[in-house]
């Protein structure tokens, strides 16, 4: 399992010595004053989004599922490496959005609050986006399950706008939540995503054992 864990990373080494050099030119402009915290923490979920999906792309290429299916650990192994990179990927993401929190919280430019609540949505949407993508992935192949990601990111934003437009006068008359009690309904919703990443791994598996190649 851990060589297949070393085999997405050493594939996507240069993905992510690019996806590094972004961090630290948002995280310069993000310091000067040019741009928000959550332009930092989004740009890290940028990464925790495109590169699983980008591992299916090289995975194509050198017809790696084909090889991989018939190797000991069987099909079931190659989709436990793929949600284990992934689940690596967050905690990276989150450890780099979290000393981003403190940064900001002891620099006077965001409160701490605020800056977890941040973390938290955004580490919310972008596991609930690949787990979503994964299984597609695994199903459709990376080119073909290309439409879906815009799907999956269009629609929630579409939802959003929606709800705001046709319930904002009584969105505006309930009462703004503090700060903590937004951080625990964050954490609450994070909780069920991380159950919706492991039920996400369960289809992939499911996908894989039938799908012929």
């Amino acid at each position: 399992m851990r060589g297949l864990v070393l085999k997405d990373i050493l594939v996507l080494r240069k993905g992510l010595r690019t996806y590094a050099i972004f961090l630290l030119f948002y995280l310069i402009l993000s310091l000067i004053g040019a741009f928000h915290l959550s332009m930092c923490v989004a740009m890290g979920q940028v990464i925790l989004m495109m590169l699983p999906i980008s591992a299916f792309s090289y995975d194509e290429m050198a017809k790696w599922n084909l090889y991989a299916a018939a190797l000991p650990g069987g099909r079931r192994a190659l989709v436990k490496g793929r949600y284990h990179f992934t689940l690596l990927i967050s905690i990276l993401v989150s450890v780099y959005n979290l000393f981003l929190s403190v940064l900001f919280s002891i620099l006077g430019k965001a409160s701490m609050e605020e800056c977890l609540l941040t973390v938290l949505v955004s580490l919310l949407l972008g596991l609930v986006m690949v787990s979503f993508m994964i299984p597609i992935n695994f199903k459709l192949g990376p080119e073909r399950a290309r439409p879906y990601l815009y799907l999956v990111l269009g629609i929630p934003c579409l939802l959003v706008f929606l709800l705001y437009k046709i319930g904002g006068s009584r969105l505006s008359q309930i009462p703004e939540p503090t700060s903590a009690q937004l951080i625990a309904i964050a954490c609450v919703f994070l909780a069920v995503a991380l159950c919706g990443l492991y039920l996400s791994y369960f289809i992939s598996c499911r996908i894989m054992e039938h799908k012929e190649f």
